[in-house]
């Protein structure tokens, strides 16, 4: 049985400079719709580090990126996602503007943003939210020895927002005045910055509670001098967490908000196949535990989390080539867009697709960029398969059957990791 927030659904018009569309895009033209789908991305501008911003899309369209802070928009600039459907915008080129929020406007629901945070020894990748939800929970984070850990929230809406959160660490509960009743000002963001308010601690999760407007939140983790970024997501009991081959720390941490003990049990799809129930356990209340994968295999491998009540699984990946952390997907689907992935110049990137349909399934990985390509594969069924990929501003991948997919890029001692956005027409 899965666990099904509540879901507010958005609908932003912020004014941007868009340019016309080509006369004869490859893609299906774009349709005319009553509201605009939107994205909300963590953009980073500033000691050392950038962001690039990709959409993607089934169709040739408009895309407009309004970036947001203390009250006011801060700059905008407009785009098209062109015959590739698809578009990647450098921050740099609509503002300097540090640590604040940017809105995606898409041409059509089956659009997806993404961004991408590049520093001289640090990377960091993630899908923009589509929406907000009023209760998130984000989980594996760590304030121990020089490691640095901030929350991001972020309120694109004209009104103000008011969410309380509530932090659990290996000490217990967390009591703060400062995690009560925590402002974020409209066209704001509002940094909680945990290495000051709780330093020295190995293991917190966060409950984020929206009690008045719409908060889209992010966690930002830094250890040495790399970084990582991920959503706060809704918790559930049924999760997919794909996981790319290699050495080093590979983790999957298993955190729950409820107030009470939850079972739960990981399914393994490994190189001898699926093996149901390879690992029960049970999380105290507001409790997590680490699942080490790699001491099952260090190949491409997936995970199934079955829980009594929701949780959120999040992967951790640590190693001589840097920092990735990503959450699990509740849901398979037919077709995912890779945003704010490719490949890092100088480096290298893969794709991960865990196969969860009965059938073996044929699955086209296309890159989205000028001139782009198709790779057909056949994934077995109840298996995972990783490839290499090409430059691009992101991937589109189809399936036959019910897929989960990640990506994950490197750079010298960088590296980044971000779970697939799922397309409900898929």
């Amino acid at each position: 049985m899965r666990y099904v927030g509540l879901v507010i659904v958005a609908a932003l018009t912020v004014s941007a400079a868009l340019l016309p569309t080509p006369d004869k895009p490859a893609p299906d033209a774009a349709v005319s719709i009553e509201e605009t789908p939107v994205a909300v991305c963590a953009v980073e501008v500033g000691s050392g580090r950038t962001t690039e911003i990709s959409a993607l899309s089934t169709v040739d369209g408009a895309v407009g990126l309004t970036l947001f802070a203390s009250g006011e928009t801060a700059g905008s600039i407009g785009h098209e996602t062109g015959p590739s459907g698809s578009v990647t915008i450098p921050v740099v080129d609509v503002a300097a503007v540090g640590t604040v929020g940017g809105l995606v406007e898409m041409p059509i629901a089956s659009s997806a943003a993404g961004a991408l945070v590049s520093g001289a020894e640090s990377m960091s990748s993630e899908a923009c939210a589509a929406m907000p939800y009023p209760l998130t929970f984000l989980v594996g984070a760590t304030t121990a020895s020089e490691d640095r850990f901030e929350l991001h929230l972020m309120n694109p809406y004209s009104g103000a927002a008011v969410v309380d959160l509530g932090v659990q660490s290996e000490a217990g509960i967390e009591s703060n005045q400062r995690f009560e009743s925590v402002i974020v000002p409209p066209r704001s963001s509002t940094i909680v910055d945990f290495t000051e308010l709780v330093p020295g601690r190995e293991n917190l999760s966060i409950v984020i509670e929206t009690r008045r407007g719409r908060v889209i939140s992010v966690g930002r983790q830094g250890v040495a001098s790399e970084s990582a970024v991920w959503q706060a997501i809704p918790p559930a009991q049924d999760w997919y967490v794909p996981i790319p081959a290699g050495q080093g720390r590979r983790e999957v941490v298993i955190g729950t908000p409820n107030n009470a003990e939850v079972q739960y049990q990981v399914d393994f799809y490994g190189p001898e196949g699926l093996e149901e129930g390879l690992l029960t356990g049970t999380l105290a209340a507001r409790g997590q535990a680490t699942v080490d994968v790699a001491a099952l295999s260090n190949e491409a491998v997936a995970m199934r989390v079955i829980s009594t009540a929701p949780v959120v699984p999040t992967l951790w990946i640590e190693s001589d080539t840097g920092l990735g952390v990503t959450t699990a997907s509740p849901r398979g689907a037919n077709r995912w867009f890779l945003p704010g992935a490719g490949n890092p110049e100088g480096g290298w990137s893969t794709v991960v697709m865990l196969n969860t349909a009965i059938d073996a399934s044929e699955v086209s990985i296309r890159s989205l960029r000028e001139g782009t390509s198709v790779i057909t594969v056949i994934v077995d069924s109840d298996s995972v398969l990783e490839l290499g990929l090409e430059t691009a501003d992101g991937y589109l991948v189809e399936s036959v059957g019910e897929t989960v997919v990640m990506w994950s890029g490197h750079r010298d001692s960088s590296s980044a990791a971000a779970i697939g956005v799922p397309m409900s027409d898929g």
